[in-house]
């Protein structure tokens, strides 16, 4: 149901995105679909999450410079057309509705937060950064990320990653 998600967001506006052309796609019906996820938004946030598992790996190149380069490197590469437009869709009903910011906090940002988190708890143990700040380290990568998409005030892309990759280790 997740894959039939992200497909069908891949051909459709995420405002075309409903429970109903879901389930026809993932081939189940609207009560097998509603018996997992109570709206739209959850199951664009668990396949959101779920994409980022599968695609953005957790490296373990001995190095913090080398892992988040890596890590922001595969963040990039994940960024497809209909990823990124169900990004913006996702910032735009976080800032209409506070339940809503929740949701998206709670189903998808952990999980990616989480990830980064271990890869700078590594880091940590190993001396390259101090474990008070790992949590700003977080709010830096994925500030400037939000930030830029959000707001297109610059590219997400390689250039970016290796740029906040490097702020971060150089401390």
């Amino acid at each position: 149901m997740l894959a039939a998600t992200l497909a069908l967001a891949a051909e459709e506006e995420p405002a075309g995105l409903h429970m109903e052309a879901i389930a026809r796609r993932a081939g189940v019906s609207k009560e097998t679909l509603y018996r997992w996820w109570h709206s739209k938004t959850e199951v664009v946030l668990d396949a959101l999450a779920e994409q980022g598992q599968r695609t953005i790996g957790l490296p373990d190149t001995g190095t913090l410079r080398g892992d988040l380069r890596t890590f922001l490197r595969a963040t990039v590469d994940s960024a497809n057309p209909a990823t990124m437009r169900l990004l913006y869709s996702i910032a735009a009903a976080a800032a209409a509705d506070e339940a809503v910011a929740h949701q998206i906090r709670d189903r998808f940002l952990a999980t990616r937060r989480a990830d980064l988190g271990q890869l700078l708890e590594r880091a940590a143990g190993r001396g390259e950064i101090s474990r008070g700040r790992t949590a700003l380290a977080m709010d830096f990568v994925y500030g400037s990320m939000w930030y830029r998409l959000i707001f297109r005030v610059g590219p997400l892309d390689y250039q970016w990653a290796d740029e906040v990759a490097d702020a971060i280790a150089a401390g």
